[in-house]
């Protein structure tokens, strides 16, 4: 169903960068460039890394249970890496280096697959041989390093003896509380692009969400803004529209939940958004172009960027902050921007 479910997606990528290809020339090379951290998160994604080390006892499942992975099931191992997966969520990856591992299959695993966060656990103070175990794991990786304490154990301890320690203060470490909401964020943040997301939709990290849809809706924006400042009535239309149901798509998926075309029609016919109400927006934009030409396309960008926003802070708003279709309306109507009358051009200077 996952695969099924990011299947979608990418046709209606591929159907934008087709559309894409019938712009001029130049317009391409900019639109192309937002759409880096999309391709990163979206067609890139795979699962994230983590390498364990430090002194806690808890298992894998009840770790990772802690940071929000409900229903998680062992599956495959690949020379010390082991797969967790949430079904229809996404998989992780786990390289547990806390018991007494042989630095020789520390070496192959890390020689097979580099993590990409090094996590630092304590339940009680981690013995001396645990911590030079852990330093030596460690030592010529350039994975970020994050620290976490369990049972009010304090994270100011964990801190001093990681910024003490000659390899291990080197990662730039930092340490939080398992039960601080900002954990699993913290962990996301620290991941590559690639890995962001199915992290996010597997632990459920309502913040790492809202953060990777923001990263969405501002590309998203910048892109229909630079497609909206170009005079081509009514040609780029069919490309604006393609886009806001890709966002809108997009941020459903990272939820977990599963994307359709008629989930995102109905969001958009809630929020009362439809084909027409845009094509009206775009050329009375485009009308001030009669009146004066530059200025006439800058709002005209202007509108399709704002408008983009304003579809995309409203998913956000609904299908991550789980706000209700009534606020979420006004919301979207708030950010819409809507001309009663052409404004105002600027004042000529002198």
């Amino acid at each position: 169903m996952a695969s099924l479910n990011r299947d979608s997606l990418l046709s209606v990528y591929n159907r934008f960068t087709g559309l894409i290809e019938k712009l001029p020339g130049g317009l391409q090379k900019p639109i192309l460039r937002e759409l880096t951290p999309i391709r990163e998160l979206f067609l890139e994604q795979r699962p994230a890394r983590l390498m364990l080390v430090g002194g806690s006892r808890r298992n894998v499942l009840e770790i990772l249970e802690g940071f929000g992975g409900k229903d998680l099931q062992a599956c495959s191992s690949d020379n010390g890496w082991r797969t967790y997966r949430v079904e229809r969520r996404g998989d992780i990856e786990i390289f547990d280096a806390r018991t007494e591992t042989p630095e020789g299959l520390v070496a192959m695993a890390i020689e097979r697959k580099m993590p990409d966060v090094v996590l630092f656990l304590e339940e009680e103070e981690t013995g001396e041989s645990a911590w030079k175990q852990a330093a030596a794991h460690c030592k010529g990786l350039s994975a970020p390093l994050i620290g976490i304490t369990f049972s009010g154990v304090s994270s100011f301890r964990l801190l001093a003896r990681l910024s003490a320690d000659p390899v291990l203060s080197t990662r730039v470490p930092r340490v939080l509380a398992d039960s601080d909401p900002a954990c699993v964020e913290a962990i996301c943040t620290a991941l590559p692009l690639s890995a962001q997301l199915e992290f996010a939709r597997l632990t459920n990290a309502r913040g790492a969400q809202a953060h990777i849809a923001g990263s969405l809706l501002k590309s998203f924006s910048a892109v229909c803004g630079v497609i909206g400042v170009q005079p081509i009535p009514l040609a780029d239309m069919p490309i604006l529209t393609t886009l806001q149901t890709l966002m809108v798509g997009m941020i459903i998926h990272t939820t977990g939940r599963a994307f359709t075309m008629r989930l995102v029609m109905e969001f958009l016919g809630a929020l009362g958004f439809n084909i027409g109400a845009g094509l009206a927006m775009r050329e009375g934009a485009r009308a001030l172009l009669k009146i004066i030409p530059i200025w006439g396309n800058a709002v005209s960008g202007f509108i399709a960027g704002a408008g983009t926003y304003a579809i995309g802070r409203a998913a956000i708003a609904y299908f991550i902050e789980e706000t209700p279709i009534t606020e979420t309306r006004k919301i979207f109507r708030k950010l819409l921007p809507r001309w009663r009358k052409p404004p105002a051009p600027p004042a000529l200077p002198g």
